[in-house]
């Protein structure tokens, strides 16, 4: 038995991630555990389909296991992200790869990463953070001056990055799996033309959202795919993220300067500027807009606009995840499952209400969790009441 893990937020799933699955497969993976975001994930927007809809899509086309990146994590930066998602495949105790897509070699990452603990890379970043500059030109800069051009040209490729991340929280928790990076097939992340049979993300979330979306998106899903998201779709399970545009204005109307300087991403006094922005925005993007610099760029503003909404801050976002929650598994999940029963470091199971009633940070993370799932019914165009967190069943495959 050898299991790989996969950090992921298939926001949809569609034919690349089942190539990165295979993929990790051929490289000798008998068994596959995904970390997967739940209901707001990195761009500060709710996902597309309900979590357990892609974790069923992820079953259905090659994984075995899939767990929950809580809620802190899954609507932070590359870093946070990363950390979360390692940190709960190293609790599993039972993990032996870690797969990840890139766009360059495993040793270009491996040297990117090395570039990021080196001291003269610490003294270049820190002489230029006061220049004005975003903190990834800055960080591009510094790297380049370092380790040379092209390891700097590294980290100008998301999935690089994140892949770099993955690396570093892998070493700062003292996991040790063998690393697979999984080279991108087709269409560049958040490329919104598909390419070679590939489609990105981003452009499919677009073509799903179109008159008969599912069928002009089939071509680019794994096989039952694009019927999974057409049942959604007709019954209004699909999340419009403009729903919810007014609930989150006036969550962060809400918000005292105190309490947005708690944010994650917030620093140099940024909370004034959002402050002052919140009571002028009557849009999302007049706010983002208003919020976004050269030094702040339009990511960061979203995520932080996303926590406030949601309720989650530094201090939280900074803490590790205190359970491992199941989101579904299938017959060899089971044997992941019965492996990490002897080697889990931290508490499994599938229901949130009995994760919540761990208490201390579990049932903070747990009521976090909730929340954020009540919220997300609102995105949705038929939208459900509270509560489904605690009710939804994992999904169980043969």
């Amino acid at each position: 038995m050898k299991t790989a893990g996969i950090i992921a937020e298939y926001n949809p799933f569609h034919r690349g991630h089942a190539y990165q699955i295979a993929q990790t497969r051929a490289a000798g993976a008998t068994h596959v555990a995904v970390v997967l975001g739940g209901n707001f994930l990195q761009r500060g927007e709710p996902a597309l389909f309900h979590k357990d809809i892609r974790a069923l899509a992820a079953l259905r086309n090659g994984a075995d296991l899939v767990l929950e990146l809580p809620q802190p994590y899954a609507a932070a930066t590359a870093e946070r992200f990363a950390y979360g998602g390692v940190f709960l495949l190293g609790a599993l105790g039972c993990v032996d790869m870690l797969s990840f897509g890139a766009e360059d070699s495993l040793e270009l990452l491996e040297e990117g990463v090395r570039a990021l603990g080196a001291r003269r890379f610490g003294i270049e970043l820190r002489s230029r953070l006061s220049g004005g500059a975003s903190f990834a030109a800055v960080r591009q800069e510094a790297v380049r001056r370092t380790a040379g051009e092209e390891c700097a040209g590294a980290f100008q490729k998301p999935n690089n990055i994140l892949g770099m991340e993955y690396i570093k929280a892998a070493n700062r928790i003292g996991f040790l799996p063998e690393f697979l990076a999984v080279k991108r097939a087709g269409a560049p992340h958040d490329s919104g033309r598909p390419e070679g049979g590939f489609a990105s993300a981003s452009a499919l979330r677009g073509i799903l959202r179109e008159e008969d979306g599912p069928s002009k998106a089939q071509p680019y899903l794994p096989e039952g795919v694009a019927e999974l998201y057409r049942e959604e779709i007709l019954a209004g399970r699909a999340a419009e993220p403009e729903l919810l545009e007014r609930a989150v204005l006036s969550r962060l109307r809400s918000l005292t300067l105190k309490e947005i300087a708690a944010l994650p991403g917030i620093s140099e006094g940024l909370e004034n500027r959002v402050y002052q922005s919140v009571r002028r925005a009557s849009t999302l993007e007049e706010l983002y807009g208003m919020i976004k610099s050269k030094r702040y760029a339009h990511s960061r503003i979203r995520r932080i606009a996303a926590c406030g909404f949601l309720g989650v801050t530094e201090r939280v976002q900074t803490k590790d995840p205190p359970y491992i929650r199941v989101l579904g598994f299938n017959g060899r999940g089971r044997e992941i499952l019965s492996a990490a029963r002897d080697t889990a470091s931290l508490p499994v199971s599938s229901s949130l209400a009995r994760l919540r009633e761990l208490g201390g940070a579990a049932e903070e993370f747990a009521l976090l969790e909730a929340a954020a799932g009540d919220q997300y019914e609102l995105a949705l165009g038929r939208p459900g009441p509270c509560g489904r967190e605690y009710t939804q069943k994992p999904v169980i495959l043969p």
